[in-house]
């Protein structure tokens, strides 16, 4: 298996079991974390499924949300979910908006997929008005992501290809404290704040934790999905002892916010 296998996001429904339900749970205490004011004009940068969308329509149905996303997958369910928001194909790192057309700019769990953090960050800011918010979370993969630390530990140890898969995707997280706030200061953001963010993952078995990888998306599920039978079994095996008595697990799940001003 080469490590070459990068973010896959080709299935709305299985993103969804596998990552989108965090990110839906995330949005709200990001959300909490904004003073975004009723009617704003807001850019959901890298909106995947429409999580972060979703979560700002119930809490202000006059909000204009604008949502662009690389994956023509997940901009097709997006766009069925809420027909009150408008979702475009498109590459953060080169906005088919307008310059200053936005009141806020969001990015919900995209950094740590960007090719460019600065460029991304600099495109989201050029498309906000002056004094409006550009704001973006990435979770912690180092400290603050048990439930997939187990995982990538895991495979680590018992796969030579695990380890090369780890060492690349946590060498350098972006979610680790101090990264994101660089980002911004170097984007010429004012006004940078960094805080963390927090949810509950609470899983009803290993099978609800384990079978949504088998589906392909993300990069842990494109990991786990290219694997040849033996490793995969083998794997399985590891995680089925790291994971314990079987039963449920709640684990906390840390995300590095950042907040800047134009």
């Amino acid at each position: 298996m080469s490590t070459s296998v990068e973010y896959v996001a080709t299935d709305a429904v299985a993103y969804e079991r596998s990552m989108g339900r965090w990110s839906r749970r995330l949005a709200e205490p990001f959300l909490d974390a904004l003073d975004l004011s009723a009617g704003a004009r807001v850019l959901d940068a890298g909106c995947g499924t429409g999580a972060l969308s979703a979560a700002l329509l119930m809490r202000d149905p006059t909000a204009k949300v604008t949502g662009v996303d690389a994956s023509d997958a997940f901009v097709a369910a997006a766009r069925a979910d809420l027909p009150d928001a408008r979702f475009e194909p498109g590459n953060i790192a080169a906005l088919p908006l307008s310059t200053a057309s936005q009141d806020a700019a969001l990015a919900l769990l995209v950094f740590g997929f960007v090719p460019d953090p600065l460029k991304a960050a600099r495109e989201m800011a050029r498309v906000t008005q002056p004094g409006g918010i550009v704001a973006t979370a990435m979770w912690d993969f180092s400290g603050g992501f048990p439930f997939l630390r187990l995982f990538a530990d895991t495979a680590a140890v018992v796969l030579r290809e695990g380890a090369d898969w780890r060492d690349k995707h946590w060498a350098n997280p972006i979610g680790t404290p101090g990264r994101l706030g660089a980002v911004f200061e170097a984007a010429g953001l004012r006004k940078v704040r960094e805080r963390d963010i927090s949810i509950r993952q609470e899983f009803d078995s290993f099978e609800d934790w384990w079978t949504p990888w088998l589906t392909g998306q993300g990069f842990v599920g494109a990991f786990a999905s290219a694997l040849e039978a033996p490793a995969r079994s083998r794997l399985e095996g590891a995680l089925r002892r790291a994971w314990g008595t079987e039963g449920p697990r709640s684990f906390v799940a840390t995300a590095r916010m950042v907040t800047g001003e134009v």
